[in-house]
Parts: C-alpha cells; structure tokens; sequence
C-alpha cells in the first residue's frame, strides 16, 4: 500500500519504476463540494537506490529534467486528473525536498482508495502503513486501516512513513541539486 503513496505523489509517479526513495510523503488536500479541490503534496529527503552509475544518472535526468521541469510531465499528470498549479524542489537540513501542488476534479484523482460518503471523507490503507501525523481520525480493524475527516473540516492532512526495502543502499541526490 506504501506504493500507493507513492504512485500519487507528482513529482514521483514514475519512483515505481524507477530507482527513487523518499522517506515520508505529506499530504494538504482542500476538497469542493461535488468533489474537485486542490491538492500540495511534498515528498521529503528524496534519495536514489541505484546500483550502478547509469541508473543514478538516469534517476538524475528523470528527476531533475522530466518531472521538475518537462510540459510533458505536466500533460501525463493532466490526463491522470492532476491538473499541476506548481512543482519544485528545495533544499531542507542538507536534504532533498519535493513540493507539487494540483487541481483535481475527482477525489479518487488524489489516491485512488479516498473517498466522501455520508459526511465524511476517508482514505483507507493497509494496516502495515505508517500514519505519522493526521488532523483526521485513525480507525483500525483486523483488515486495514482508515482515515476519518468530518465535513466540516477544510484541509484534509496526513503524513506516511515510507520505509525502503531492507538492506537498499540509498545515494544522496541533494548533493547534485542546484536551483534554477
């Protein structure tokens, strides 16, 4: 389920088949009624898992060329309902940082498992999944887990742990960043 996550995050749609980790994924979405909102997502100390040069140069060219800077990112992630108003990367205590913010139409184009039914919104995840922080409610059962908000609440926020594999070898990539 942490892939999930993953797959969600603008800046990192393409880390499923690629070589690149973070370690916590945050998440600020503003929902309209019927559903459409806005969406700012970042994806901290952002890190590569290659095993050679070549891959860690292409983690480079994907990160730093396609998704910060490409159209053609912004289209792919437009057909998929996230509708880019910004992306960018940043420094933060000498780790590598990423931020995207979008427009949705649907809920389901934030994550796939978030809902609104009978005046709640819910995001339901597997229960080996690390909530860190939350202003909603966390509910468990013997088969997953759910975030509960209200409706009345304006920003749906949470936070996961993303753990790499055990054993990865992670490449610091804030080293390579320069901005502009």
């Amino acid at each position: 389920m942490k892939k999930l996550f993953l797959s969600a995050f603008l800046l990192m749609p393409l880390f499923l088949s690629g070589c690149l980790v973070g370690n916590r994924i945050v998440y600020h979405i503003v929902p309209n009624q019927g559903g459409s909102g806005t969406a700012a997502v970042w994806y901290m100390n952002i890190r590569s898992d290659a095993t050679d040069e070549e891959q860690f140069k292409q983690d480079q060219k994907l990160l730093f060329d396609y998704m910060l800077k490409s159209r053609e990112f912004t289209k792919e992630r437009a057909d998929k309902g996230q509708n880019i108003t910004s992306r960018e990367l940043y420094l933060e205590d000498g780790r590598l940082n990423g931020k995207a913010s979008y427009k949705f139409d649907k809920l389901s184009d934030v994550e796939k498992s978030l809902s609104f039914e009978d005046g709640f919104y819910f995001l339901t995840l597997a229960l080996d999944d690390s909530v860190i922080t939350t202003n909603g409610e966390i509910i468990k059962s013997s088969n997953y887990k759910r975030i509960l908000w209200d409706d009345k609440i304006d920003t749906l926020k949470f936070e996961i742990s993303i753990e790499p594999a055990e054993g990865t070898k992670l490449k610091d990539l804030a080293p390579l960043y320069k901005k502009g």
